[in-house]
């Protein structure tokens, strides 16, 4: 709750929790990955108790859920530095068939299904 206020204070200027929005909330949840779960079940409890106490009209926390985002969110190359790997995989005899079996599945598994 603590970081909840001071990130509403300092970075959204916001000093009262009835503003709180839902998009605050993933925000906050967002910062800090590996806490998500844990600060979304005590956003929770917060938020429910601030309605039944009408200190807040809606309970945002029912929003987010504790998975974070799902499929690939590492860094890819460039799509012009894929095509150049691709052709010297597929072109080059020199290339070892150890290196091109890795290449094409790391690219099969940063592409999404439509790129696929």
């Amino acid at each position: 709750m603590r970081d909840l206020a001071l990130f509403l204070a300092g970075e959204r200027g916001k000093r009262d929790w009835a503003l709180t929005d839902v998009h605050d909330l993933k925000a906050v949840l967002a910062s800090s990955p590996k806490a998500r779960k844990r600060r979304l079940v005590v956003l929770g409890q917060f938020f429910r108790f601030a309605r039944s106490q009408k200190f807040v009209l809606v309970d945002f926390a029912r929003g987010p859920t504790a998975r974070g985002p799902s499929g690939f969110t590492g860094a890819t190359l460039t799509l012009d530095r894929q095509c150049v790997l691709f052709r010297r995989w597929t072109t080059d005899p020199a290339v070892h068939p150890h290196e091109t079996l890795l290449g094409m599945l790391a690219l099969l598994h940063g592409a999404s299904s439509r790129q696929v």
